[in-house]
Formats: C-alpha cells, structure tokens, sequence
C-alpha cells in the first residue's frame, strides 16, 4: 500500500497548487474564493452545495480510486463527511467494512443533521457515528486529520464494544446539557434582546422551523460553544452564531433551507457571507469564519448582531 500523505492548508491558492500537483481535494471549500476541484469534484460547500456529501460518492462511487497515490489536500474540520472519503479513497479498510446505511448516516448528518436523532432505537449506525463525533483530539490541521483517519479505521475494523456504546449514550447526554450552558444572547427580529431560558426542558421543545417558529419571537441566538449543540440551540432560535474559543472561529447556521430562506432571503446565508466579510462562507444553512482567521468572542457578538439587522420578520 502506497504512504498516504495528508497536506493542509488555510490557503485557497495553496491549494490550487496542491491540486495541479496531483493531490486530490477533499471538502477544500475557502468561502468566496471558491471551491478548489479536483478530478472527483469532491466538494459540496458554497457554489458546490448542489452536489451529494463527500463520504457518499467516495463510498459509492469511487472505492479506491486513489490507492495507487493516496494524496489528498485538506482544510477545515476532520468531520466524518471528510474523513470517510478519504479511507474510501485511499481503499484502508476493506469495501465491505462500510456498509450503505453507514455511509448514508454520514451524508446525512453532514448536511441536515436537524430533527435527526442519531441514537434514536431506529438508527442503526448512530452509535458509531456519535463515537467518532466524540473524539476529543481532532482539530483543524494535518495531525488532526491523521489522528481522525486512524479513529474511523480502527471504527469500521472493529466496531464498539458494549462498553463503549454506553459511553457514547451517556457523554451525549451530558453534551446536550452542556450546550445549554454556553447561550450567551437571544434577540427578536427587531434586535431586542429576550431573556435566555436553559432549563432542561428546552431539549425537548422543538425546532423553531414552521409552525414554531411562527409562534415564537427568537430570532437569533449568540452561544459560546465548548461542544457541537446546534441540534438544541434550534430549538431556542433559528439563525444561530456559534464562537467556539479552542479554534477561535465562528459557526453560523440555521436548522433547515426553507427557515434560512423564510428569514434571510432567497439562497438563505449564501446571501449573507458577502456582508460578513472577505473568506466567509458555506451553505445555505451552514457556513462561518475565513479559514486560518483568529477570531474573538467579540467577532461572535459583532457578527451576531448583523445577522439580526439582516433577519426579516420571518
């Protein structure tokens, strides 16, 4: 088997060179300046967000169609979306190792993972997806993405034990909790600020999309974000701005393409990156900071706060 080499870059033109030099771009969206394709246009961020998740046509698609030269080009977050292409990619694990459903759970919870509850009884490879969720020691960078290659082979060779599937109940029951903690403000569509409720409650209200959105005033919600909790900071608000201090980035996303667009406008926060700056960037529902950027928590409130000036009465 051919070395896999990992290169990382913050760097839109780095890389473009990466790519002419034969390394294949995986997820490499860099907000406004584009998406950087490779022969398997294996990006779906932005201009691209019409296209099918990454891990999906890997998978499908294209099973070892790099295992004779396994380089790839990388930016962001190692998410499993990224990850699993690569081991696809790159053939690490034998085909059957992935099964359909696994894959499927992957594109999924990648670009809708809103009203979909991965440890539900129903959902049958949701405790791994959740287990590799978990790992505490991937961040945005080569070491971050070789330490997740190596999380999600060893999880498709060997799978969890009973163990390890009952941490994986318990520390999502504790990250739900803890995402409460993190609200930090909440305003209307006319930037009055609304009192803040974290009472456990609020993780069985629903989504503010529809029905419950056109009762509530929420509008947006600003969060300090030690772990993922869109998945309940929607059902405090519809448009949220999430800071999370140990990357020092800014994550703004609404839960689904008709809320964004009931509030933002047609195309949702692709009409918004512009707004915010040089390198912002995403989907229609998900998106954030410039890639490399160092921003503060008061970055987070600044770009809060526009977003508020820019929601419709919804």
């Amino acid at each position: 088997m051919q070395e896999l080499v990992i290169a990382f870059t913050n760097d839109h033109d780095d890389a473009v060179r990466l790519r002419d030099m034969g390394y294949e771009p995986i997820e490499c969206a860099f907000g406004q300046y584009g998406s950087v394709l490779g022969p398997l246009a294996l990006d779906h961020h932005g201009t691209e967000s019409h296209r099918e998740g990454v891990a999906i046509r890997a998978c499908r698609d294209h099973w070892g169609a790099r295992r004779k030269d396994p380089r790839f080009v990388v930016t962001g977050t190692p998410d499993a979306d990224a990850v699993l292409a690569i081991v696809a990619l790159a053939g690490l694990v034998p085909r059957e190792a992935v099964s359909a459903a696994f894959f499927e759970t992957v594109a999924r919870q990648d670009v809708d993972p809103i009203g979909f509850d991965l440890l539900a009884p129903d959902q049958p490879c949701g405790l791994e997806l959740s287990w590799f969720n978990q790992q505490p020691d991937v961040r945005p960078n080569e070491a971050g993405f070789r330490r997740a290659i190596t999380h999600m082979v060893h999880l498709l060779t060997h799978g969890l034990t009973d163990t390890e599937r009952a941490g994986v109940r318990a520390s999502d029951l504790a990250r739900r909790k803890k995402a409460l903690q993190g609200t930090l403000g909440l305003w209307d569509a006319h930037g009055r600020p609304l009192p803040i409720q974290t009472d456990p409650s609020q993780l069985d209200s629903p989504v503010l999309r529809g029905d419950a959105l056109s009762a509530s005033p929420n509008r947006v919600l600003l969060v300090n974000g030690t772990v993922w909790g869109f998945d309940i900071w929607y059902r405090m608000a519809p448009i949220v701005v999430s800071f999370a201090s140990r990357l020092e980035r800014v994550t703004v996303g609404c839960p689904d393409v008709p809320t964004a667009e009931r509030l933002l406008g047609e195309g949702g926060l692709l009409s918004v990156w512009p707004s915010l700056g040089t390198g912002w960037g995403g989907r229609e529902t998900v998106g954030g900071s410039p890639r490399g950027a160092r921003l503060t928590l008061e970055d987070a409130r600044t770009t809060a706060k526009r977003l508020v000036e820019t929601v419709s009465g919804g």
